[in-house]
């Protein structure tokens, strides 16, 4: 079964040697990589990636869930029936590759997807690693995902997941939402697919390349906390 890496990238903090890492580790791993680059994003770090035989995608920035959809949809021009995807934010493919190897490798090298979606979530160990603004107001979204799902401890925020081309095509023909971590799975279950869930030790915090504004501040309060009602508000409209 081929797999294939999705992800975005927006400008990481990651030097060129540590890019030059990651992109060849990932060509062990992954029988291709799409990738979505933001144009603000560094022309090395652009220059770096392209020279690849990754299939690149310049695009605007103009939020996560966009930038989700248009690597999907960019993956899927090129799709056959035997294709796993396995989506993860490129800041978190990088702390994996430097910090987690093992783990990362072990987990794709056994990745076997049937007609489903797979929520993939950090083990509470990674999930403590985050700082009090990330993980306090996910908890009370995971709360609510647990009872929707009917998955216990489920943590569903962590920016990856995995799917086949055809779950794939469902996905990208009904996404339009803010927050695709809730809205991907809520399609998933609304189109009657099996929403299922793996939790992973390749998820930690490293600050240089996971940051958002105010971390460590109570004003990070705020846009975490705007997530979570993004959250609700797509449980909603999936009720």
């Amino acid at each position: 079964m081929k797999k294939i890496l999705l992800s975005t990238v927006h400008h990481p903090d990651v030097s060129l040697k540590n890019l030059e890492y990651v992109c060849d580790q990932l060509q062990t791993v992954f029988d291709e990589v799409y990738l979505t680059i933001s144009n603000v994003t560094s022309s090395k770090i652009k220059s770096s990636l392209s020279e690849k035989s990754f299939h690149c995608l310049i695009i605007s920035p103009n939020g996560a869930a966009d930038a989700r959809r248009k690597v999907l949809k960019f993956a899927l021009k090129n799709a056959s029936e035997k294709t796993n995807y396995f989506y993860c934010d490129f800041d978190k493919v990088v702390v994996a590759l430097l910090n987690r190897n093992l783990e990362f490798k072990n987990y794709i090298s056994n990745l076997n997807l049937k007609n489903e979606y797979r929520i993939i979530g950090r083990n509470s160990k990674d999930f403590e690693s985050y700082p009090d603004t990330w993980s306090e107001t996910e908890r009370i979204t995971n709360k609510v995902a647990a009872k929707i799902f009917e998955i216990d401890n489920v943590d569903l925020l962590a920016g990856c997941c995995a799917f086949n081309s055809n779950v794939g095509e469902v996905i990208a023909k009904n996404s339009t939402e803010l927050l695709t971590d809730t809205e991907w799975p809520l399609i998933c279950q609304d189109s009657h697919i099996m929403v299922n869930y793996d939790e992973v030790s390749f998820l930690p915090f490293n600050f240089q390349y996971n940051k958002g504004r105010n971390d460590y501040d109570w004003l990070g309060y705020i846009p975490r906390l705007k997530l979570a009602l993004q959250a609700f508000e797509s449980f909603k409209r999936h009720m």
